[in-house]
């Protein structure tokens, strides 16, 4: 246990409560040889009425900075006008291979006239449309699907996705515009159709046929 007298401690043994009477008075006598040292009483620095009369602002303006207006070692812009100013462009140039740009001189007179006359862009999307009609004597449409599946996989025909609606009896072959008169000679000779198929574009309808 533990006995504050001010500011000394004084230790002692649990069970001697009855002695700790007789212990603080040994500790008293102990103590009174040593000087006491009486704490100065706090002074402030200020009156206790200063901090009635706190002045709103400062007495004197803050200083002000002049000097002549920064220029620039390039040139004879000012720092405020060069700050203003926005940076100069950078361009970004891109450069693709020639192969990999659609041509408009590989279509024919007859497919440019049909561009023109519908007003169609070169690179939105058409599709060609396969019936059962253009699959043979046996009319059997999931054979040619496969076989386009084949081609398709084979980047023959990189540019195009085609889906089946067996509902109808159709396969529809997407690709576009600018490349859609060759995709279509490719699907009548590769898969050996027959008759004509149709060229559809949203909004149009059938603008062309091979």
């Amino acid at each position: 246990p533990v006995t504050r007298m001010g500011d000394v401690v004084l230790h002692y043994r649990p069970g001697s409560i009855a002695e700790l009477g007789g212990l603080l008075q040994r500790a008293e006598r102990l103590l009174e040889s040593f000087p006491y040292r009486t704490p100065p009483v706090f002074t402030p620095w200020s009156p206790a009425t200063a901090d009635r009369h706190l002045p709103i602002r400062p007495a004197k303006p803050p200083p002000v900075v002049i000097g002549p207006p920064h220029r620039l070692p390039s040139g004879g812009r000012t720092h405020a006008n060069a700050l203003r100013e926005p940076p100069p462009l950078k361009r970004s140039w891109s450069v693709f291979t020639q192969s990999s740009v659609p041509q408009e001189e590989s279509l024919s007179n007859e497919f440019r006239g049909v561009v023109a006359a519908y007003k169609l862009h070169l690179h939105q999307r058409a599709k060609w449309v396969i019936g059962r009609h253009n699959c043979g004597g046996s009319g059997d449409i999931e054979q040619v699907w496969r076989a386009l599946n084949r081609h398709v996989r084979s980047s023959r025909l990189s540019t195009c996705n085609a889906n089946i609606r067996r509902e109808r009896a159709e396969i529809w072959v997407f690709c576009d515009v600018v490349r859609s008169e060759r995709v279509g000679r490719f699907l009548k000779e590769q898969l050996q159709l027959l008759g004509r198929i149709e060229l559809s574009v949203h909004s149009r309808g059938n603008v062309f046929s091979v």
